[in-house]
This record gives structure tokens, sequence and C-alpha cells, in this order.
């Protein structure tokens, strides 16, 4: 049985395995740095380490922005890595157990860069994309 935490982005169902999330926290402040990616907000101090935060909306082309009170970050952890990543998105849902789920057929996401997605999943009927975070950390 496989876990992920689920999450919104743009009212898109994504979620991340659970091994990759350290912690989701309010958006801290965020310090710009110039000349960044689009998609990378800026660095977050958090627990004393500086973090590059990542917003999900942005990388995914989809719509501008905003900040609700829903909002929250994801600090992750992609591929195992020891660098943890923050990824702003519009809300986070539930935990997602998943027992040998399988792609669904057919074009997955015709609006996303098929390169960003490791995958979908079909959840009580609805659609669930798997984004590949560290494909997104590259240049876009």
């Amino acid at each position: 049985m496989i876990r992920y935490l689920a999450f919104t982005v743009a009212d898109v169902a994504l979620a991340i395995p659970v091994d990759q999330v350290a912690e989701i926290v309010p958006v801290p402040p965020i310090t710009r740095i110039p000349r960044p990616a689009r998609h990378i907000e800026g660095l977050a101090t958090l627990r004393g380490r500086a973090i590059p935060i990542m917003d999900l909306r942005k990388r995914l082309g989809l719509v501008n922005p905003e900040t609700g009170s829903l909002t929250r970050m994801i600090v992750a952890l992609p591929g195992g890595r020891d660098e943890p990543l923050g990824l702003i998105v519009d809300s986070v849902g539930e935990i997602l157990s998943v027992a040998g789920a399988k792609s669904p057929s057919g074009d997955p996401a015709p609006w996303f860069d098929e390169g960003l997605l490791s995958g979908a999943l079909e959840v009580q009927g609805r659609r669930v994309f798997l984004p590949d975070l560290k494909r997104m950390m590259g240049a876009p």
C-alpha cells in the first residue's frame, strides 16, 4: 500500500508520496532573489534553514496565483534528497492509501507538460496527478 498526500493547485488534484513530505506549514515570509526562474518565489527561512520556494501553480502553467486562507506550503524532500523544497499549493487534503493503483488510460493531462508528471491515479472516481518534483526543480 502506497500513501500519498493529496493537495490542490488551481482546482487540479495532485498528490506526492508521504515519504517525500517533511511538514506542512502556512506560507512563511519569502525573500526575493535576483532573476529566479519564473516559478521560484525566492527563499524562506524555516527552522533556521533557508529553503527555495516553488509556486506549483506557476510551475504547472496554471492560473495566476492568489494566496488565500487555505494556501499552504508543503516542505518536500524530492526523491529522498536531503535538500528541502517548499511547494506553495492552494490547499492540502487527505492522505490517500492506494494499493496497486495504475495510471488511467488515455492522455493524462493535456494542459501539463508531460515531463512534469510521473503519472496519475484513479481514486474514488477522480483523477489525481502525480507531479515529478525532481523534474520540476529543473529549468522550465
